[in-house]
């Protein structure tokens, strides 16, 4: 960190001077533009044509070990920032890896195929950032997560199968919806004037936005297992499950409320989740020991247990979404 004096002039302006060394790097000279932006303790000094450049990575399938391999490398690209992913076709495997990069333009969200040849595939990452900026992806993550809770209450209740199966198809949605909010807050990481156009004003929300949208996912992720699990065990009876309903009430109830923290800011709320947490645990400890007393196959009770510890874990992720919230409404101290 350098030092740098504050000079007043014409009785109006304030002028500081940049580093040397930081602008013959970059390359800056007299009468070129830099952008400045503003947080609550710092100015950032930007050159904006750097988020702009697209940003292009080639891939020789030759050099990826499966078509597995190619899958994981093609999403870290994605939310590391490149815009242009061209993959050569150089394996002799081919048919595999072409299927993983159409797999990947369904999985992620703003992904294009724009040049499909026997020699390459070319996937390009078209997305317009005012348009979804990350609180309202977040809010959009928050509505489906929200309604699949709805949903396999309604399933324990009534036995719809259809609801059950309808959760798998939104966790889907959720897991693309996630891998775009990462991109995101990446680039918001980087680039500041990415940042602004996401509509996210401080660095430190970028962090909090990164755990709660993780904590959200894996909520989707356990209503997908619950579901999963409810179909196995609808094909034999459904009367020891209704009694589920309840708890996943009281679950879905704590998580509602600690979104709505997180989403407000209110710290007094999101203290009202821990208090939850003591009827949501003593019902989970009932209900377990109900159901190991009871003469069911074990199989059966080990699946049945299976679900108990997902609503555990759901409310647990609730509380973390409580303590985020918390930790976001806290004010910086003063320097």
């Amino acid at each position: 960190m350098q030092a740098r004096k504050i000079y007043l002039s014409g009785g109006s302006t304030y002028i500081m001077s940049l580093p040397k060394k930081w602008v013959e790097k970059v390359g800056l000279k007299e009468g070129d533009t830099v952008f400045v932006m503003e947080t609550q303790s710092s100015l950032i000094v930007e050159l904006r044509e750097k988020e702009e450049d697209n940003r292009e990575i080639v891939i020789k399938t030759s050099r990826v070990e499966t078509s597995e391999a190619l899958e994981k490398l093609l999403i870290s690209y994605y939310l590391i920032g490149y815009d242009t992913l061209k993959i050569i076709l150089d394996h002799k495997e081919q048919l595999k890896y072409r299927e993983v990069a159409r797999h990947i333009s369904e999985i992620l969200i703003g992904v294009e195929i724009v040049e499909d040849t026997n020699e390459a595939l070319t996937l390009e990452i078209l997305l317009n950032e005012r348009k979804l900026p990350t609180i309202k992806a977040l809010r959009r993550i928050h509505m489906i997560v929200s309604s699949m809770l709805s949903e396999l209450i309604s399933v324990f209740k009534e036995g719809e199968k259809a609801l059950a199966k309808d959760i798998t198809i939104r966790e889907n949605e959720v897991d693309r919806l996630y891998f775009l909010v990462v991109r995101q807050l990446k680039g918001a990481v980087r680039y500041s004037h990415l940042a602004e156009k996401l509509g996210i004003s401080d660095p430190r929300d970028a962090l909090g936005y990164r755990m709660v949208v993780k904590n959200f996912e894996r909520v989707s992720d356990h209503c997908e297992n619950i579901s999963k699990t409810y179909l196995k065990l609808a094909e034999n009876d459904i009367e020891d499950m209704r009694e589920f309903a309840k708890i996943l009430k009281l679950v879905s109830d704590a998580f509602q409320k600690a979104s709505k923290s997180f989403f407000s800011l209110d710290m007094v709320a999101a203290q009202r989740v821990f208090y939850d947490m003591s009827e949501i645990n003593a019902i989970h400890e009932k209900t377990l020991n109900k159901l190991f007393q009871s003469k069911i196959k074990a199989n059966r009770a080990m699946l049945l247990k299976g679900i108990m510890d997902s609503l555990n874990r759901i409310a647990s992720y609730s509380t973390d979404i409580a303590e985020i919230a918390i930790n976001m409404s806290v004010d910086v101290p003063p320097k």
